[in-house]
């Protein structure tokens, strides 16, 4: 005859034993993935901080918002106020261009008194077709709408299509060349 005897149950048998130990395999693994996730993304976003791309892409922002307003600058003019125009003109420009304004400014004053106009533009679109941030050039296509104010006259919208040579300086991009797209 056979005597059976009864053993103590190990810990964590019984009802609720499986259950407990389910739950902590679960919350074990959550902690691996989170682990891994941190670390994934960790890795992404420190190689993001070091990527030329980011650097490249702020440039062309950068150069995109000066092209615009130097696009608004030099196309808007107020007959009664055409010293400040000017000035525009040359703080938005370098090179040729600053040097062409520069040497005509007086021209160009009298003829914009002498029109008794009030030129006003307005960027359509822009977008930048060359960067070279090694010499600090770059090329923008801008579509301009510049409304034509002539005294006793009704309004005229005339559209201008632009490519302008955009260079680096210390004040930010300025225009150094500028041609009509045909």
């Amino acid at each position: 005859m056979t005597v059976l005897t009864e053993r103590p149950a190990p810990a964590g048998a019984g009802p609720g034993g499986d259950r407990h130990r389910s739950v902590v395999r679960v919350l074990g693994a959550l902690v691996v993935l989170a682990a891994l996730a941190t670390l994934f993304f960790g890795t992404r976003w420190v190689l993001a901080l070091t990527d030329e791309g980011m650097d490249l892409a702020d440039a062309r922002e950068a150069v995109l918002v000066d092209a615009r307003q130097a696009a608004v600058n030099i196309n808007s003019l107020d007959f009664q106020d055409v010293e400040a125009g000017l000035d525009l003109w040359e703080q938005s420009s370098t090179g040729p261009v600053l040097d062409e304004f520069r040497a005509n400014r007086a021209e160009y004053a009298a003829a914009v008194a002498g029109s008794r106009r009030v030129t006003e533009a307005t960027i359509v679109d822009a977008a930048v077709a060359e960067l070279d941030l090694r010499s600090g050039v770059a090329r923008v296509l801008v579509g301009v709408d510049v409304r034509v104010l002539a005294e006793g006259q009704e309004p005229v919208l005339t559209r201008q299509r632009l490519q302008m040579e955009m260079t680096r300086t210390e004040q930010g991009w300025k225009v150094s060349r500028v041609a009509p797209v045909r």
